[in-house]
């Protein structure tokens, strides 16, 4: 580890420490003066808390920065803009201003810091460049502040992205990585009070704080990105990723519910994964994974120098994409819903095309086709890529067009992504091996293929293959993963057959049942030990007395009817003895009568 990497490092520990320090004593003052959050309906805990943890955080910063030495004039656009964020909050928390008058001093702070610390060059023009500095100050800074709405999710964030930040600015400026790093370690040290079950929150003065100090630090280091406005947005939007994310999920399914976007709710990001049968620290726990990939995707695409490392980022944009659109499809409102919007008479154009799955699955595919075929470019020939890139964007229309028309005629587009079955998979295999060869086919016709690489289209067609089908499953997997976490009554399924499979499934993936299944029962000895679907085989009758002791379930759930008869009774009195109720899974086909029949009758 090299010297500067040790003196940051050290920068961080301190603010950590004093952090941890300072906490219980501001936590001490601040049930004193009455700063305690009580329990709300757009609130994310059950007891009172007090807040004023953003004091904490400041102190162990400076202190941090102080104590290792580090006061530099260079960082003095980044102090003024997280002072005058935090003091802005701290008045917030006392006196609960309205929305526009915290939005008008977060502009005035942001300009300070602008003229501070210089705007970033994404256009190229002063101008456009100044306002665009001022509003992304402005947009983070309420991004952070909207995050943090459970415990540990808001401090954990703005710790990754400020370690990430630490590591785009350690190579151009010492003293923003440093100051970075004191963000970092106090974050970090603070969540040794925050996380769940939090005994603090950090308020509007630490979200503030936190966001206006990200902000600034993020603009530092994209000043050195390359002169295209996407190349120098990418590291920026990349370090904060989850807020980002977060406040747009957030922005449009409130405008589309036709709530106030200023309004709390629970309905951002967190929330939804929740809803969705995830706990409140698994959730946490997902979003700080998503926040580290984005940092590590920033990182990667300012230093690396693989051609590949270019298609993370892309491939994290998508996969965000897909959550955004089944975390949009998840009811957190108690009245009218995002997703109910469609029985009204207007219907935002965003809602119509998210529910209209055949449009939403061709646009996705249509983004898919594209980039796996860029991916396969830039895989085969790496930094030669730039020599073929006429070839590619000569070909690109025609391989989009057979691909998609490919799809489309093998019947990709009439099968369900939630009941996605070995029988879709390999409709998908022929209709990518089609869509790949139709590709080539064109190709030799219309330009006999001179130049073009047979080892791209064989790339092409494993990325296109991992990509769809990838997509497809990703709404079952995240669903069946919900579904296992969801909180429920525990029951046993006696039988772990396709009808205790298929049980298990439905329990799950439906949410009219509130019963979370712990564990299969089978009298068939090969079965037993093993597991089926994550979940322990136990020995039938053998070893049920012994489970519904060790998992006190509320019942026991019969999956076949081919129970033989003498072991159903043992079940039964098994179930009588200790009063667990016993439920049998029936399928049957029943006869309805038809029109002429039922007017017969009548």
């Amino acid at each position: 580890m090299t010297r500067v990497a040790l003196n940051l490092l050290s920068v961080a520990a301190f603010a950590a420490i004093f952090v941890i320090i300072a906490t219980p004593l501001v936590r001490r003052i601040a049930r004193n003066l009455g700063a305690v959050a009580y329990p709300k309906d757009d609130r994310w805990h059950k007891h009172p808390v007090p807040t004023l943890g953003g004091i904490a955080i400041v102190i162990g910063t400076l202190a941090g920065l102080v104590v290792t030495g580090h006061r530099d004039s260079a960082a003095v656009a980044v102090i003024v803009a997280g002072a005058g964020m935090f003091f802005l909050g701290l008045v917030d928390d006392f006196a609960h201003l309205q929305p526009s008058t915290k939005l008008t001093w977060q502009i005035a702070v942001a300009c300070v810091a602008i003229m501070l610390g210089h705007a970033p060059i994404w256009t190229g023009w002063e101008a456009p460049d100044l306002l665009l500095g001022i509003l992304w100050i402005v947009m983070i800074t309420n991004a952070l502040n909207l995050l943090d709405n459970m415990d540990g999710l808001s401090a954990g964030i703005a710790a990754l992205a400020a370690l990430a930040c630490t590591m785009d600015l350690m190579g151009t400026s010492l003293p923003l990585a440093a100051y970075a790093a004191a963000v970092a370690g106090g974050a970090a040290g603070f969540l040794v009070f925050n996380f769940k079950p939090a005994s603090i929150f950090m308020g509007d003065s630490g979200s503030l704080f936190l966001g206006g100090s990200l902000a600034v630090l993020s603009l530092m280091g994209g000043r050195q990105a390359g002169t295209g406005v996407l190349s120098a947005l990418a590291v920026p939007v990349f370090l904060l990723l989850i807020p980002i994310f977060d406040t747009t999920l957030v922005t449009f399914s409130r405008i589309l519910s036709t709530r106030s976007a200023s309004q709390g709710g629970r309905d951002h990001t967190s929330h939804r994964l929740v809803a969705m049968g995830f706990s409140e620290s698994e959730a946490v726990l997902i979003l700080w994974a998503l926040a580290a990939a984005g940092g590590a995707t920033a990182i990667l695409g300012r230093y690396s120098h693989f051609s590949e490392a270019l298609l993370v980022g892309p491939l994290l944009l998508i996969g965000l994409g897909l959550l955004g659109i089944q975390l949009a499809r998840v009811r957190v409102y108690d009245g009218e819903d995002f997703s109910l919007l469609l029985g009204r008479a207007y219907t935002p154009l965003l809602v119509d095309v998210t529910y209209k799955r055949r449009i939403f699955e061709i646009l996705l595919d249509l983004i898919l086709t594209m980039f796996s075929y860029y991916a396969a470019y830039i895989i085969r020939f790496d930094r030669e890529v730039g020599l073929y890139y006429g070839l590619f964007t000569q070909s690109l229309p025609i391989v989009i067009a057979c691909q998609l028309s490919s799809l489309f005629l093998s019947g990709v587009y009439r099968g369900s992504w939630r009941y996605i079955s070995l029988a879709d998979l390999t409709t998908y295999a022929k209709a990518i091996a089609l869509a790949v060869l139709s590709s080539v086919m064109v190709l030799v016709y219309v330009y006999r293929f001179e130049g073009y690489s047979r080892g791209v289209f064989v790339i092409d067609g494993m990325l296109l293959a991992l990509l769809i089908v990838g997509s497809r499953l990703s709404f079952r997997v995240l669903g069946e993963a919900a579904g296992r976490h969801r909180l429920g009554q525990p029951v046993l399924i006696y039988g772990a057959g396709d009808g205790g499979a298929l049980l298990l499934r439905e329990l799950r993936s439906n949410r009219r049942y509130s019963y979370q299944p712990v564990a299969f029962l089978d009298d068939d000895p090969k079965k037993q030990l093993g597991r089926m679907l994550r979940l322990p085989i136990l020995r039938g009758v053998e070893q049920l007395e012994s489970a519904i002791a060790q998992h006190q379930p509320h019942a026991v759930i019969v999956s076949t009817t081919r129970l033989p008869a003498d072991r159903l009774r043992e079940v039964q009195r098994i179930c009588y003895l200790s009063g667990t109720l016993l439920l049998q899974l029936r399928f049957s086909l029943e006869e309805l009568p038809t029109v002429r029949s039922m007017d017969v009758v009548e």
